[in-house]
């Protein structure tokens, strides 16, 4: 059976969403994080690191609230509650970078996260659609390979420096905890050798 594989998302059609409230002339959390991607093998950020100001954004129907979980309009760099880190701290810590970020909620804590658990080996070539790019590839349909999936709840490429995935146990952790904003809309083709 093939393992269902799905990308770490947010609802933000339901829910609302954190960007960052950027300084002109500075690069966004977002593109700092695909940079740690690509140049740095998903290492966690360093020393330079300071925290950034996230402005919260409405959902599809106008409506702005704190009532969510998680944010990832800037993946691979997200925003989580500190519910949502308590809740499945055993997956998050272990497998990724929890940040400061600032943000006006005055009741409830959100913390950046990036993820840092690259597995090697799973990227399938043949049956993934791609464009080769001086500095590396861009993926339009990702296949990964089931067999080299070593790990039971979230993990990235080194291949796709903008895609984060998680598994079945990862999703069933999140509906267990009642965490909201987290969306599972279609899992990804994991094949089996």
């Amino acid at each position: 059976m093939k393992p269902k594989i799905y990308r770490l998302k947010s609802n933000v059609s339901d829910y609302s969403s954190f960007i960052e409230n950027c300084p002109d002339g500075q690069e966004d959390i977002a593109g700092r994080a695909m940079d740690r991607a690509l140049y740095h093998h998903w290492q966690p950020f360093g020393e330079e690191y300071q925290p950034v100001t996230m402005e919260l954004y409405a959902n599809d129907y106008g409506r702005k609230n704190y009532q969510l979980d998680i944010s990832g309009s800037t993946a691979p760099f997200y925003v989580l509650s500190e519910r949502a880190l308590e809740a499945l701290s055993d997956i998050f810590l272990p497998r990724g970078q929890v940040l400061p970020i600032i943000t006006a909620s005055k009741r409830k804590k959100f913390w950046g996260y990036f993820p840092t658990n690259v597995l090697k080996g799973c990227f399938d070539k043949e049956k993934s659609i791609y464009k080769q790019w001086p500095n590396g590839l861009m993926i339009e349909h990702v296949v990964l390979i089931a067999d080299n999936i070593t790990d039971e709840y979230l993990f990235t490429i080194e291949e796709d420096i903008g895609r984060v995935f998680v598994t079945e146990k990862f999703k069933q952790r999140v509906e267990e905890a009642g965490l909201l904003a987290f969306t599972f809309p279609d899992h990804l083709v994991a094949e089996t050798s």
